[in-house]
């Protein structure tokens, strides 16, 4: 028997177990284990423009509440907005004493689109914010001149973020650039920003990163930009995006239900013209209006160049596909092309030969029409209903350490104005409170999935 036998024997724990309670207690306490973090905690905000058509700052505190949201991001800029721009001194503090009395958090503004300190106004919001306790301010996003070269823009850009940079070490601020989607926006692809962004101290300046916008970048390439600015990720506005196709159709409120038939028939000339005529009966030839002058008919043809009679789809007087004529053409006279060029069925409503009231069939595709960019649109849709994978674009903020503000970015259309800041709703208060709670909790559920150490 080897000494690890004897030991787990009965015999070896007989004679070894009196030593072992004999030891003082120190040696054989366990270790301790360091007491588990505590998951980091972010605040999400209501965005107040889906709030507007609430006037008090006692009644914005109230719904937030309800929509179990942590803090207001209030709107500084003409009615409707909460704050007017020009008394920002006297009503910003007096809004954000009333909305914290409620046990609810004001950390950021939203005001006009500043785009540099000899704005209007721009520093007596920025001062005005500061002075109230808030610590991020947002500029308005600004867009390139694709007729002049890049660079220089770029440049011009860095001269406007330095006076503003400048203004918020004054005032302890942090401005927060807004992330548009287009191909015009600066910014909009992060990478042309952020090395004039890295020129200055991250708790100065930074992106709002919104997660609907940068989700339009194809293959989940949001989540290299993200990681790409990391410490200049400033702010967060959380809104969600889906795509619709849109084909264009005319006369038809849904998917292509089949052809219709044309209330205007059309009918191919010798010359190649359509004029509006009765088709041909079967076998016969059709009337093409007048006689065109040289005698000729033209077949019965229905719009689309199909064949209107006895197999006859050119302007031949009887030739059919083995007549002696060249295909298309009435003996050696001009070409005769179909009725409408776009192909049968199909309706060009720039034209007016090929026009009819009810329409049939899509517009035909034109430039790319139904590729994504040109047929496709991403609309605003409910948190959690689109593309973005709220889950994951937790797990990346809290692996860059993002420790910023966020704001609910609610500007789908079911919340009867608010989505678009109105001062007056169609929908009952609690359908649009009901809806901006759900995209709270989605957010706050979606954290929970990550499970990546932090919170809303």
């Amino acid at each position: 028997m080897d000494r690890r036998q004897f030991l787990h024997g009965s015999l070896g724990a007989a004679l070894v177990g009196p030593f072992v309670s004999a030891l003082p207690a120190a040696q054989v306490t366990p270790i301790p284990r360091p007491a588990p973090v505590p998951p980091r905690k972010l605040i999400l905000d209501v965005y107040s423009r889906s709030l507007h058509w609430m006037r008090s700052a006692d009644d914005v505190a109230k719904a937030t509440t309800e929509i179990v949201a942590g803090g207001v991001c209030p709107t500084v800029m003409a009615y409707p907005g909460h704050i007017d721009p020009a008394r920002v001194g006297q009503q910003l503090p007096a809004f954000v004493k009333a909305v914290r009395s409620h046990g609810l958090s004001v950390t950021q503004v939203k005001g006009p689109a500043i785009a540099d300190v000899t704005d209007a106004g721009a520093e007596a919001i920025i001062g005005a914010a500061s002075q109230a306790g808030c610590t991020h301010y947002s500029l308005g996003g600004l867009t390139y001149d694709f007729a002049k070269p890049l660079p220089p823009q770029l440049e011009a850009i860095k001269l406007r973020l330095t006076r503003l940079v400048r203004l918020n070490e004054k005032h302890k601020m942090t401005l927060v650039y807004d992330t548009r989607p287009g191909a015009t926006s600066i910014g909009g692809v992060v990478l042309d920003l952020l090395p004039v962004m890295k020129a200055f101290d991250p708790k100065l300046i930074g992106f709002h990163w919104d997660t609907g916008h940068k989700a339009l970048h194809g293959d989940g390439m949001w989540e290299t930009l993200m990681r790409m600015a990391g410490p200049y990720v400033a702010s967060v506005g959380w809104r969600d995006r889906g795509w619709v196709q849109d084909l264009g159709l005319l006369g038809e409120g849904g998917p292509y239900a089949g052809p219709y038939p044309r209330v205007e028939p059309l009918v191919t000339q010798p010359d190649g013209s359509a004029i509006p005529g009765t088709p041909a009966a079967p076998g016969g030839t059709g009337r093409a209006g007048a006689a065109n002058g040289a005698g000729g008919r033209a077949a019965g043809a229905r719009a689309g160049g199909a064949p209107a009679g006895g197999g006859r789809g050119r302007a031949g007087g009887g030739e059919g596909e083995d007549g002696g004529g060249a295909p298309g053409r009435r003996g050696g006279g001009p070409a005769a092309g179909p009725a409408n060029s776009a192909g049968a069925g199909s309706i060009d409503a720039n034209n007016p030969l090929y026009r009819t009231r009810d329409g049939e069939m899509p517009k035909r595709p034109i430039g790319g029409k139904n590729a994504k960019g040109g047929g496709w649109s991403a609309p605003n849709v409910a948190m959690g209903t689109g593309i973005v994978d709220v889950p994951r674009v937790a797990t990346v903020l809290a692996e860059i350490g993002f420790s910023g503000p966020s704001e609910l970015q609610s500007e789908y259309a079911a919340l009867g104005g608010a989505e678009t800041g109105a001062d007056k709703v169609n929908r009952d208060r609690q359908w649009i409170i009901g809806m901006l709670k759900r995209d709270v909790i989605t957010v706050r559920k979606s954290f929970e999935m990550a499970n990546c150490g932090v919170v809303i």
